[in-house]
């Protein structure tokens, strides 16, 4: 026959291990190599320098890499597990136990130990399972799992409103090197430009027809177009770096790029896009889940103060190694009994130390800094609209004062070049009218690159950058 004991501890032993196993093994699928997402070891964006990267590409690019979709996916998911624990109350807590106690003190049916016996000496092994289940709690559970649900839809606005961001941010800076792409072809061509004349003047020069002050001062010039060139020329590897860094990559450092797509003329009213931004912006909806969760933070937080109903279910074996046989009737040495219980509880708290009233005092001013913090949120998307929309009808306006300044400028440089062939002007007329059409022509640049800056801005702003991707 078996011994008491050993039924005791293998009571135990099994219960144990079964709970320890499947917690080692969700453990060990976390922690080993199959338990995780695998790395993403493609690359998606061009690894040739020069290759092609179309406008949509580079955006669909940043979805899959940018750290800040990452982390707000994660956050999403981190909301959704505290939800789940939240809802953990509604089930029934059961625990596995196992006591051993020697001497004057014994084990109780709650699996605790406590209380004096009148034998001396004595050795009793208890092991058994305790099952804890909430009934009503007056709206304190309830309350903390809508606000946890609340917050796993902010969770998910947010992720809305960092792939607005991303999206943002590539635009701008995909349009910020087709600008410094085009500034450095016009200081390119000035350099043509000027090496041509400057050649023509040498020659002019070499046959005495030009002064030796003329060919001086073109050949500065030059020297001065080259400058710039090489300054572009930097200033557009920056901006291919920086749209690298939009995309969350480390690209190669020169991209053959596409012409986006053109910019709307008609946006309709500033007051219909500033409402359209406060209905449309994902930041703004992730604010008013974060103030319905601090709502029923709030409820929640009151309801401490009700009671708290709960049940309470035992059942188990004890064994008695030496039994007290002057305090259990019929007991007797190696004794083994089987045995249950249930019972109802209803606790409620009476002083915390003031633990409730601050907790509610808390969840009111978080209450109440949600709410100012929806009024922060509003007056800046209504100031980034304004601000976008005043950007475009001025860039808008520039581009035809621009354009007719560059005619100008052209028709300018070409009477300037034939009055200093006929002898009619200097060579610093000539200077000049270039300078004058390459700032020109930078100015018409600036203002047509800021013209499709400022639509994305304003699509951003009104929240609808993100809905065409």
């Amino acid at each position: 026959m078996r011994n008491p004991r050993s039924l005791v501890i293998g009571f135990l032993l099994a219960a144990l291990i079964g709970s320890a196993g499947s917690t080692w093994a969700a453990v060990s699928q976390e922690n080993s190599p199959g338990g995780q997402p695998p790395q993403e070891l493609e690359r998606d964006a061009p690894i040739s320098k020069g290759a092609f990267l179309g406008y949509e590409t580079a955006i669909q690019i940043s979805f899959k890499h940018h750290p800040l979709l990452r982390k707000a996916q994660k956050a999403a998911l981190v909301a959704e597990a505290v939800t789940d624990q939240a809802k953990s109350r509604y089930y029934p807590e059961l625990n596995a136990y196992a006591l051993q106690t020697g001497g004057t003190i014994r084990p109780l049916s709650v699996f605790n130990i406590a209380g004096a016996q009148n034998k001396p000496t004595s050795y009793v092994e208890s092991a058994g399972v305790r099952a804890d289940q909430l009934i009503y709690d007056f709206g304190q559970t309830t309350h903390k799992v809508l606000a946890e649900q609340a917050g796993q839809e902010a969770a998910e606005k947010d992720i809305l409103a960092k792939k607005a961001s991303v999206i943002f941010r590539v635009q701008q800076t995909y349009i910020h090197c087709l600008r410094q792409k085009r500034l450095r072809e016009i200081a390119e061509a000035t350099v043509r430009e000027r090496g041509v004349l400057r050649d023509q003047i040498a020659s002019l020069h070499k046959h005495q027809l030009k002064s030796k002050l003329d060919l001086d001062l073109i050949s500065v010039e030059l020297k001065n177009a080259e400058v710039q060139l090489l300054q572009a020329k930097n200033e557009l590897l920056a901006a291919f770096a920086a749209l690298n860094n939009a995309m969350g990559v480390r690209g190669v450092e020169d991209y053959t790029l596409e012409d986006v797509p053109t910019a709307m003329t008609s946006w309709g009213t500033l007051e219909s896009l500033i409402q359209q931004g406060l209905k449309d912006r994902p930041e703004l909806m992730g604010v008013a889940d974060r103030i319905r969760q601090a709502e029923e933070q709030l409820n929640s937080a009151k309801a401490l103060a009700l009671p708290t109903i709960s049940a309470l279910g035992t059942y188990g074996v004890i064994h008695f190694s030496d039994a007290p046989t002057n305090q259990y009737a019929g007991s007797h040495p190696g004794q083994t009994n089987l045995w249950w219980g249930a019972g109802v509880t209803i606790s409620t708290p009476l002083f915390t130390g003031f633990f409730i009233e601050n907790h509610v005092a808390g969840a009111r001013e978080n209450k109440y800094k949600m709410d100012q913090r929806k009024a922060d949120l509003s007056n800046k998307i209504t100031l980034e609209v304004t601000d976008a929309y005043l950007t475009v009808q001025t860039a808008q306006q520039q581009v035809k004062v621009e354009e007719r300044e560059v005619e100008a400028a052209r028709s300018a440089l070409t009477l300037a070049k034939e009055r200093y062939r006929l002898g009619l002007a200097s060579i610093v007329d000539i200077t000049t009218a270039t300078t004058a059409f390459l700032l020109a022509q930078v100015m018409l640049s600036e203002a047509q690159y800021a013209v499709q800056a400022g639509a994305v801005a304003l699509t951003y702003a009104t929240g609808k950058g993100y809905l065409q991707f």
